[in-house]
C-alpha cells in the first residue's frame, strides 16, 4: 500500500503529515512525500530580476529539501518507510500526476478551510485533489480549523 502525502508545510499539512504516518502504521504502508514548487518566473520587474530570482528559488529549494528530509528521518526513526519527491508546476496537477503514476492507494492532505470569496479567487488544490484523484482522498483540517 502506498500514500501520498502532499505538503505545503502549513499547519493543515502538518497534521496532515501526522495523520498520514499513523495510517501507514496501521496499515504497514509506504509514504511518499511529496512538495511541488511553482517555477520560477522568466522575467520579473524591479529589484527581483535575473540571479536575485535564481538565488531566492535556489535558497527556496534548499530548504524545501532539507525540511522534507527532516520529515522523512523522523518517520524513518518510527520504522516508516518513506520517499521524498519535489516537483515543479502546478501543484494540483503535480499531485494527481504523481499518484497516477505511482499507483498511490490514498492520498492525505491538508486542507486550509477557505471559503467565499478568497476560495473562488484562489481555488483551492485539496478542492481540485479531492474531485479529480484516481484513489481516496482523506482530507485533514489544520489546527486552526478544526
Amino acid at each position: 500500500m502506498k500514500i501520498l502525502v502532499p505538503t505545503d508545510f502549513s499547519g493543515a499539512a502538518v497534521t496532515a503529515w501526522t495523520t498520514a504516518r499513523g495510517l501507514a502504521r496501521r496499515l504497514g504502508a509506504e509514504l511518499l512525500l511529496v512538495h511541488v514548487f511553482a517555477p520560477p518566473p522568466l522575467y520579473s520587474e524591479g529589484p527581483f530580476t535575473g540571479e536575485r530570482v535564481r538565488q531566492v528559488y535556489a535558497a527556496g529549494r534548499a530548504w524545501v529539501d532539507k525540511t522534507l528530509e527532516e520529515w522523512a528521518a523522523a518517520a524513518r526513526a518510527d520504522g516508516l518507510a518513506v520517499r521524498v519527491e519535489v516537483r515543479e508546476g502546478s501543484p494540483h496537477r503535480e499531485i494527481l500526476a504523481l499518484a497516477a503514476e505511482e499507483r498511490a492507494d490514498m492520498i492525505v492532505l491538508g486542507t486550509h478551510g477557505r471559503g467565499g470569496l478568497e476560495r473562488a479567487l484562489l481555488g483551492s488544490v485539496a478542492d481540485r485533489v479531492i474531485r479529480l484523484a484516481p484513489c481516496p482522498v482523506v482530507s485533514v483540517r489544520g489546527p486552526a480549523e478544526a
